[in-house]
């Protein structure tokens, strides 16, 4: 059995890229025919570089069957490593084209939705004023998949709140304060009640927070407190555009971080329900996750963490750590 040095130096003498990105095709198609298709080769073509690339690993990375073809215990292993090193080569595509146009570089950063909708988009339009030359790709991340893509160099940054085990080479910075809030329609029959009582929260219907974040622990926790088990809507989801859709229609609450929403709280898409402090309690920051040995990184990576840092000081953005109620009393 080949030794993992000898099998990586067979990958670098023998392997080619059209390898990785028909192992990828094949895969997401499950057919070697529609595989050849989508990335422009014959199928006598196709059939000798996969022929090949088995060659060289000196494995089957698919196996066939009725309807097509699908990953074999190996090809399942490998397949998201060679998709990581894609993304890799279209990452290093996005900057060179980036260059070539006048640009200088580029930021690319997974993001929360809260980071997204209250960090990002506060920094952002002033930076790319300040910067027109740098390009910003924001790809939005599930909280789980979030040191993942650090560690895979997917992106430079993350725009989230402080992981609980960060690695030695990261440091979380803080930026932007959050707290809870309660969301519904203008509307909504419990608004203009201030706030709405115990008994008028137990019977609305109540839209579930995703069950994977940390709304859904805290809401169901502050339920226990509380006494209470409200009725429920079971749509849950972590898109923004799906939470406005069911409160605009529907009588519905939501118990959600505030910066996840508070683009659609500032257009007037929805409002804030008073609910008292127990529903409005101080939510760790959202800030960047940055690498500790700054000198690793582009200029143009720099750049931004220097302009967010400015401009969360300029908006005094840190005075919503504490939490304020929507009278404006801290919580």
């Amino acid at each position: 059995m080949p030794t993992p040095a000898i099998l990586f130096s067979r990958l670098m003498a023998r392997a080619r890229l059209r390898h990785l990105h028909l192992m990828v095709s094949i895969s997401e198609l499950e057919s070697l025919q529609k595989a050849a298709e989508s990335i422009g080769m014959s199928q006598p073509g196709a059939t000798h570089a996969l022929a090949e690339i088995e060659s060289i690993l000196g494995v089957p990375l698919f196996e066939r069957h009725s309807r097509g073809m699908r990953p074999s215990a190996v090809g399942h292993a490998l397949i998201p490593l060679v998709r990581v090193a894609i993304g890799q080569l279209q990452a290093c595509a996005e900057t060179v084209a980036s260059m070539n146009t006048g640009g200088s570089g580029m930021v690319r950063i997974g993001a929360i939705g809260a980071a997204t909708s209250g960090l990002l988009a506060q920094v952002l339009p002033s930076f790319s004023i300040a910067h027109p030359e740098v390009a910003v790709d924001v790809r939005p991340t599930a909280v789980d998949e979030l040191l993942k893509l650090m560690e895979e160099r997917s992106v430079d940054l993350l725009a989230c709140r402080e992981p609980p085990q960060l690695p030695s080479n990261l440091q979380f910075v803080p930026l932007l304060g959050d707290r809870y809030m309660v969301a519904c329609r203008a509307s909504h029959p419990l608004h203009g009640s201030h706030p709405p009582s115990t008994s008028q929260l137990a019977n609305a219907i109540w839209l579930v927070p995703p069950p994977t974040g940390i709304s859904s622990r805290d809401f169901d926790a502050l339920c226990q407190v509380l006494g209470i088990v409200p009725p429920a809507c079971w749509i849950s989801g972590r898109s923004v555009l799906l939470t406005l859709a069911m409160l605009q229609k529907r009588d519905l609450l939501v118990f959600i971080p505030r910066n996840t929403i508070v683009q659609l709280l500032d257009a007037g898409a929805l409002i804030e329900l008073d609910c008292g402090p127990a529903f409005s309690a101080a939510l760790p920051p959202i800030g960047l996750v940055v690498a500790r040995d700054r000198t690793r990184t582009s200029q143009s990576v720099r750049r931004f963490i220097s302009h967010a840092s400015d401009r969360a000081t300029d908006l005094d953005v840190m005075a919503l750590a504490a939490g304020s109620s929507p009278d404006g009393n801290v919580s």
